[in-house]
């Protein structure tokens, strides 16, 4: 009997590249919304920052409204292990919202220093990632973070703990709404709503010190009324699994793609 060839056995190498398609849309799936542990091991500082309402109301999409007391959520993280890539560090900037679904969050700006958490979170949930050079260094009782972009430090951060909270508020559960991700058209976008899923497994009141420059290409300092004196902070550890919903709640057009060009392209 001949020997069969490896082409007759492996044709051009379609059985591996068939293994890394699928193995790759079991990722993309779990990103998307099933109920696994998408990131195991998270490390939060989050610190609650006053808007600045003028500026912050020209990037909301239409029907959504900042929520009394202005403010947003400023966190940086360090995610120790994934579903779908390494270890890798994040920072973003959560505007609290009111929309006629109820109140949430709303991301006008996040930045990672993972290429492929930066692709999945923009593809397929909206976030608006960037990539940057993010150090975090946890020293059990406090924590040194920053963001550096373009050559210009934009974020540093000092945090400690200070006591631990018995009935912890959610880190991320709450509901968020982003634009861009599936069905996205550039300068046109769907809005979607979805819930993430968590464990907290442990949650500290924080004494943090945040520093922003300003950035033409990150201009987060415009949005923000006083970094300097934060509302609240704390650090947290967490599991985040896939969310409740994934729901198509409205469009955005030009005038939120020009308001907003900045802080999601450049």
């Amino acid at each position: 009997m001949a020997k069969k060839s490896k082409l007759m056995e492996v044709p051009f190498g379609l059985k591996e590249k068939k293994h890394g398609f699928w193995k790759q849309f079991g990722v993309l799936l779990k990103v998307a919304g099933l109920k696994v542990n998408l990131w195991e091991d998270t490390t939060f500082v989050l610190i609650d920052v006053p808007l600045n309402p003028e500026e912050t109301k020209k990037i909301l999409p239409l029907f959504m409204f900042l929520d009394k007391p202005y403010r947003a959520t400023f966190f940086i993280v360090k995610y120790a292990r994934t579903a779908f890539t390494g270890s890798y560090n994040e920072a973003a900037l959560l505007v609290h919202v009111r929309t006629p679904l109820g109140k949430g969050v709303f991301c006008p700006w996040m930045i990672v220093n993972d290429d492929t958490a930066m692709i999945y979170g923009r593809e397929l949930l909206g976030y608006p990632k960037k990539m940057a050079d993010i150090p975090f260094t946890d020293l059990g009782k406090s924590i040194t973070a920053g963001l550096t972009r373009r050559g210009i430090n934009v974020i540093s951060v000092q945090a400690e703990r200070i006591k631990e909270e018995d009935n912890p508020a959610p880190v991320l559960q709450t509901k968020t709404f982003n634009f861009g991700g599936m069905g996205q058209f550039f300068s046109f976008n769907p809005i979607w709503m979805f819930k993430p899923r968590e464990r907290i497994h442990e949650s500290y009141s924080a004494k943090a010190v945040l520093n922003i420059k300003h950035s033409d290409y990150d201009p987060i300092k415009d949005l923000i009324a006083d970094y300097k004196n934060p509302l609240d902070a704390r650090i947290a550890k967490t599991d985040i699994f896939g969310s409740r919903m994934l729901w198509l709640v409205g469009f955005t057009g030009v005038r939120v793609f020009g308001n907003t060009f900045n802080l999601r392209f450049r």
